[in-house]
């Protein structure tokens, strides 16, 4: 028997495996070249624009191969051409490559093969989107492959097919995750998220300092605030999804937010499901924190809206955007042509209207109402 259909179909388990696990490629290529009674083994899959997510597994090839290769005798390889050209997902042979004229009479059968003993080379292409990626394999001896082998190594290539793409899937969704992270993380705010039974799957640098300070703890991979209150509307947030992971919840409806005072600071919560999550394999829930002396001014709606919520005057709204904004009073009162002593007058107004005995308190109040109703 040449073909050990316990250790192909244990090589397939693998590979599947190995999707998820980027460092179990290695065994899982050494078991599928164990159970063909391969030589060797070449496993690849490279973008054609970059070499992020690079793949490249050997099984007994020496590495100065392919250096030696790819620098002098790849030009030279008829089979190239053929290859690219050829059906994807179908192992290609012998004569499907090249003639036994055109092999004999090629340096790079005579001056790059055989010095590695790489006989009756194959292959097939696995075709992902702007990738070239490719699975193959060689005997110890010239003599051709069995039927039984080539059937094998066809079964084997569909598996590998669908296995790097969940590979390539499972990448690009970490990927987009560590952006977001890195993109929050720059503006000063943390992210956790969360799978639908509450385990952390990420959690940017950011809410790794929010920790050190005590707001939460991530133990064994969950989420614990230190205020109850926030527990709850975790648990809350996680229950909408009702077991079901991919979720069939509005995220406008369910969307939560909250406050947390920490060391003197407020620091607005806010509780998102990701109905699908950031890959479309499963939904997650986005925990997010803003330190409000951190974010973005508040716009002038939001301003517009906080006025008429307390009954302010054009004048009053005017002055409080201008604070909210950072901008100090003289500098105001000179933009406007209104005295100085008008302007804090109008700030007092304000101050009583919103029942804020400080301007630090009304910014405070101003902070809590946009991260509520507008953010």
């Amino acid at each position: 028997m040449t073909v050990d259909h316990k250790k192909l179909n244990a090589a397939i388990r693998q590979f599947y495996e190995a999707s998820v696990t980027p460092e179990l490629w290695q065994g899982a290529m050494q078991t599928a070249t164990d159970a063909l009674n391969a030589k060797s083994c070449h496993f690849f899959s490279q973008s054609y624009t970059d070499d992020r997510d690079d793949l490249f597994v050997t099984i007994r090839i020496d590495p100065e191969f392919h250096r030696e290769y790819l620098d002098i005798y790849a030009e030279l390889d008829i089979r190239f051409p053929r290859i690219f050209k050829g059906p994807v997902g179908k192992v290609l042979h012998g004569d499907m490559l090249w003639t036994e004229e055109e092999r004999l009479a090629s340096p790079v059968y005579h001056e790059s093969l055989l010095p590695f003993e790489l006989y009756e080379v194959t292959g097939g292409q696995l075709a992902m989107p702007g990738r070239l990626s490719w699975l193959g394999f060689s005997l110890y001896d010239e003599e051709p492959w069995k039927q039984e082998q080539l059937e094998a190594q066809q079964h084997l290539l569909g598996h590998a097919r669908q296995a790097l793409r969940i590979h390539l899937e499972l990448s690009e969704a970490r990927s987009r995750i560590d952006t977001l992270g890195n993109v929050l993380s720059r503006k000063g705010m943390a992210l956790i998220l969360l799978t639908p039974q509450g385990k952390i799957v990420f959690a940017n640098a950011e809410a790794e300092a929010l920790q050190k300070l005590g707001l939460f703890s991530l133990t064994n991979q969950s989420l614990v605030f230190r205020d109850p209150g926030l527990n709850i509307r975790v648990a809350a947030a996680l229950s909408s999804f009702g077991g079901n992971p991919l979720g069939n919840l509005s995220m406008g409806t369910h969307e939560s937010v909250a406050l947390a005072d920490l060391t003197g600071k407020q620091i607005g919560v806010r509780f998102l499901p990701l109905l699908g999550g950031i890959d479309g394999n499963g939904s997650l829930l986005a925990v997010t924190f803003v330190p409000m002396d951190a974010g973005e001014a508040p716009d002038s709606e939001e301003i517009t809206k906080f006025a008429g919520l307390f009954g302010l005057t054009l004048s009053e709204e005017q002055v409080l955007g201008a604070i909210a904004a950072g901008q100090d009073l003289s500098t105001y009162s000179r933009d406007r042509g209104i005295a100085l002593d008008t302007a804090r007058k109008h700030v007092k107004n304000v101050m009583a209207k919103t029942n804020c005995r400080s301007q630090k308190d009304l910014l405070r109040l101003v902070e809590r109402f946009c991260f509520f109703r507008m953010r």
